[in-house]
């Protein structure tokens, strides 16, 4: 299926694979630039320019569409603020719907913020904080608490908005940074469910905050191409602000990192984001790279498809992640089982806490994904999967070591080829934890070698002088039990004990 959104800045196409488990993925991603809200400072009317870059735009998706069997009635095409404001929209739809055979349906502002509501609560783990989506035409505000919407508004103000009105596209003067500061003064203060209370994180979208995020990203070199779910401190946000607001559009476009079709229009839009995180006396912000699509996907796999309850982030992001790749699954989820089972059993000598046991859940569970690319080697392309697949719930941190024990379900020693790469993302003791719960799913991945389920359950005793795990089986598990004991050494090296299992 495909979501067309027609928005304000650019018109983007999303095609997404559904199963009939109702697990989904993003197959396709394009978009274009077209302005539509470009000279509508002065008129509430969609130029001609415009119309016409969307219009052939749109044809060009539809054609996208029909090379993946994409019918109409399985194309949802949206429009949002632009559209909204435009005077002509009925006649420019009616054009659209003529020549593409679409029926666009206008968003309000509310249910654009509820549909990025529901984008950022079901793929970041975050029980409180204000969603900010900064469009070209207006901004989405969400202040949420105990994962429950308390308060939204759609303000008529974005980044293409914020610089035509007030700011031009080219060298921007402290005065009109000033004029545009107090209409957004103006704007937000009579909001006091904003600036009741602190909100510690601002959640952020859009193509201006995403934007922002990859010259921070590019500043700071950081290892993962992610953006997902990546935090950044709001002083390093104002310093980037401050820089970018000093220089004329020529220079911005030089920056590492800067989108050159939002060179002209980033000021503006980094203006409101600082005004909201002023009132909101935030310290952090979180980026989220889901949005309105993603929102809309969510709300109709919920529909189609009400047995796939959504529980949790991490558990609803791991299971399409299982069930969309691996060819084990029921091998995966034994092996989950296992290692769960071994890890809270052997608790008083690894002294590990909760955390660490999502990340080995979720290293379990996803182990064995890069048998889809090719069964040689596949620890490794599990590892570049584990590390591409946006896995919702778990930060960046926790997805890299998720990636790390999982290419180490094999062999110990890839830790130290991966965690090089990536040790800028990780803490002094991590190291020695990757060690620990690497070790763990290896015994539990031998426990069920021959895929059979063999081995039912483990019990764990512990001693001063060694472990002892005796298996419960299904059958003979002479295999599946010396290839386990293979492990000994490195158990007793790390552990200080001797391991036996019968």
């Amino acid at each position: 299926m495909g979501i067309i959104d027609l928005g304000s800045n650019s018109v983007r196409l999303v095609i997404f694979e559904v199963k009939d488990s109702g697990t989904f993925r993003i197959v396709d991603d394009i978009s274009d630039t077209i302005r539509l809200s470009e000279g509508m400072v002065e008129g509430k009317y969609i130029n001609d320019l415009a119309i016409r870059k969307a219009i052939k735009t749109i044809k060009l998706f539809k054609k996208l569409c029909s090379a993946y069997n994409i019918q109409n009635s399985s194309i949802i095409p949206v429009a949002t603020a632009a559209v909204r404001k435009a005077e002509n929209r009925d006649d420019f739809l009616k054009l659209l719907f003529n020549l593409t055979g679409l029926k666009f349906n206008i968003l309000s502002g509310d249910e654009e913020a509820l549909y990025v509501y529901k984008a950022v609560i079901s793929s970041i783990d975050i029980d409180a904080g204000i969603i900010v989506d900064i469009g070209g035409g207006s901004t989405e505000i969400i202040k949420f608490s105990q994962r429950s919407v308390i308060n939204h508004i759609s303000i008529p103000i974005g980044s293409i908005v914020a610089t035509e009105e007030f700011l031009g596209k080219n060298a921007v003067s402290p005065d009109s940074i000033r004029l545009l500061d107090r209409h957004l003064e103006s704007v937000l203060s009579g909001l006091g469910w904003l600036s009741a209370e602190q909100s510690p994180v601002i959640i952020g979208l859009g193509g201006t905050i995403r934007n922002m995020a990859k010259i921070h990203r590019k500043r700071f070199n950081y290892p993962l191409e992610a953006i997902h779910n990546y935090t950044i401190p709001i002083s390093d946000f104002y310093n980037i602000y401050d820089q970018i607001k000093s220089l004329d559009l020529e220079a911005r476009k030089k920056i590492e990192g800067m989108s050159s079709s939002r060179a002209d229009i980033l000021v503006g839009g980094l203006t409101i984001l600082k005004a909201i995180s002023s009132i909101t006396r935030s310290s952090t912000l979180v980026i989220s790279g889901n949005g309105l699509r993603e929102g809309i996907m969510f709300e109709y796999i919920m529909g189609k498809y009400p047995e796939k309850r959504f529980t949790n982030v991490l558990d609803f992001s791991l299971d399409n992640l299982v069930e969309m790749y691996s060819m084990r699954q029921d091998h995966s989820r034994h092996i989950c089982d296992m290692a769960l089972s071994m890890f809270d059993q052997l608790k008083p000598l690894h002294r590990l806490g909760n955390n660490e046991r999502r990340i080995l859940r979720a290293a379990a569970l996803l182990h064995d994904i890069g048998i889809s690319v090719n069964y040689y080697r596949h620890y490794i392309h599990s590892f570049y999967m584990i590390l591409n697949s946006k896995i919702s719930g778990l930060s960046h941190r926790e997805i890299v070591m998720t990636a790390i024990i999982a290419a180490c379900h094999e062999k110990e020693k890839l830790k130290k080829n991966f965690y090089k790469d990536y040790e800028k993302l990780l803490l002094r003791d991590d190291e020695k934890i990757l060690s620990k719960l690497s070790l763990i799913l290896r015994i539990s991945e031998s426990l069920d070698r021959s895929e059979t389920k063999i081995v039912k359950s483990l019990i764990c005793q512990i001693d001063s002088k060694s472990v002892k795990i005796k298996t419960h089986n299904n059958g003979d598990a002479e295999l599946e039990i010396n290839l386990s004991n293979e492990n000994a050494s490195s158990f007793k090296k790390l552990f200080k004990r001797e391991l036996l299992i019968t």
